[in-house]
């Protein structure tokens, strides 16, 4: 049975993680950033929603997330590391957002998000099986 390679699987959950942050940033933060800080925060004190400052942190954490997938993709260690932080932080997030979020959309969004930021984790921490137990599934023992 072929088994997922480490390389691969950190391409994978770089490949997530750009597409997860790239989704925030045009759905959720751009729109909110374009609108100005009076505009935000009106709106978060009306229908609910985060204030301003949160709107800025989490784009600055964005350009971070698409730094550490960039770091990831190309199997750095330090890519590795900031990917798992990230996710780690996304992971929060989105499960505030699966609980608290006053729209429905943005509910499943951080739902499907808190999954994928797991499995993201779970890419990352994965090691290559080692030389043993690859002669043993293929029958031939070294």
């Amino acid at each position: 049975m072929n088994q997922l390679s480490r390389s691969t699987g950190l391409k994978i959950a770089a490949v997530i993680v750009l597409v997860l942050t790239l989704i925030d940033m045009v759905v959720y933060e751009l729109p909110d950033l374009a609108s100005g800080m009076v505009a935000v925060d009106q709106a978060a004190d009306a229908v609910g929603g985060p204030p301003f400052f949160m709107v800025i942190l989490g784009f600055a954490f964005d350009i971070l997330a698409i730094v550490a997938a960039y770091g990831a993709w190309q199997a750095q260690r330090w890519g590795v590391i900031l990917v798992i932080v990230v996710s780690a932080f996304n992971c929060i997030s989105a499960a505030a957002a699966a609980i608290f979020a006053p729209w429905v959309a943005t509910r499943i969004f951080g739902v499907v998000s808190l999954i994928l930021f797991l499995g993201v984790i779970y890419l990352c921490l994965r090691r290559e099986p080692d030389s043993l137990s690859r002669s043993f599934e293929t029958g031939v023992a070294k």
